[in-house]
């Protein structure tokens, strides 16, 4: 089942579950008529949040006890809770995604180990990128370096002209009808990946319309995806919602703006994340 995502962390609102301590690594609650609600905030002081289009879903281990449960939040951030969701699925009063009453929860999986070389060797992680002047390769490039993953390029099936105006002309044609360009081609046997970075330049404040066929096209539910972009100076926040909408059902790292970077410092990230020791 496809649901909109994005993404949040643990059990909430009733105190008699869990105390205030528990949201210190970022749960925020709302001031005046907002108060009693709840939203995840991140480490760069943006949060996880929705869209218009419907809710965003995460598997989140808010008491750290090793079990997530599955929370949705509007395109405010805010979380649903003691309700049904726009998407038609019932959340407790804790917001935890339940079904015959019955909270759904799942053993939480911890990001694959590097030995030194890579995530798991490399062996299930995927790299795929869009890149129209090489700039994001450059930075796929670098991150399969560290991680030993599988590149993938991403490609439009109509190529994009080379003349930078007309591209962006096609570029916002294409987000603003919500359009999905077909791809020239797809990456071999998605499900054997368990580690998904996804790489790609920010277009009009969000991702290419060809990114997002890409993701529309697979299911990332139990997946670990990683975005990653080369902008202008916009930056990532703006594309997370789309990140979060097409990955339905998986666990969104935190993303760079890799715009510039060296190997040390994608080095660095990828450990703060815990994709690298």
């Amino acid at each position: 089942m496809k649901k909109a995502v994005k993404i949040f962390v643990t059990t909430m609102i009733s105190t008699t579950i869990f105390s205030l301590t528990a949201f210190a690594a970022g749960w925020t609650t709302g001031q005046g008529e907002d108060s009693g609600r709840w939203r995840y905030e991140l480490e760069d002081g943006n949060y996880y949040a929705g869209s218009e289009s419907g809710p965003s879903w995460q598997w989140l281990d808010g008491n750290q006890d090793g079990v997530a449960e599955c929370y949705a939040f509007d395109a405010d951030g805010w979380m649903y809770a003691g309700t049904m969701t726009p998407d038609g699925y019932e959340v407790n009063a804790d917001g935890a995604w339940t079904e015959n009453g019955v909270a759904r929860t799942r053993n939480v999986t911890e990001a694959p180990d590097a030995d030194g070389q890579g995530a798991a060797d490399g062996k299930d992680v995927l790299i795929a990128y869009f890149s129209r002047t090489n700039t994001t390769q450059r930075a796929a490039n670098l991150i399969q370096q560290q991680t030993g993953g599988v590149l993938f390029e991403i490609q439009p099936a109509d190529p994009y002209p080379s003349s930078y105006s007309a591209t962006t002309q096609r570029a916002q044609r294409e987000i603003s009808a919500g359009a999905l360009p077909a791809m020239l081609n797809d990456v071999e046997d998605f499900q054997e990946y368990e580690l998904i970075f996804v790489g790609y330049p920010i277009w009009w404040g969000t991702t290419p319309p060809v990114v997002n066929t890409f993701l529309n096209s697979h299911d990332f539910s139990g997946k670990t995806v990683v975005p990653f972009c080369t902008s202008g100076g916009s930056g990532i926040s703006g594309s997370l919602g789309n990140i979060n909408q097409y990955c339905s059902g998986a666990r969104v790292l935190r993303g760079m703006d890799v715009t510039g970077d060296s190997e040390g410092d994608i080095q660095n990230w990828l450990k703060e994340i815990g994709v690298l020791q």
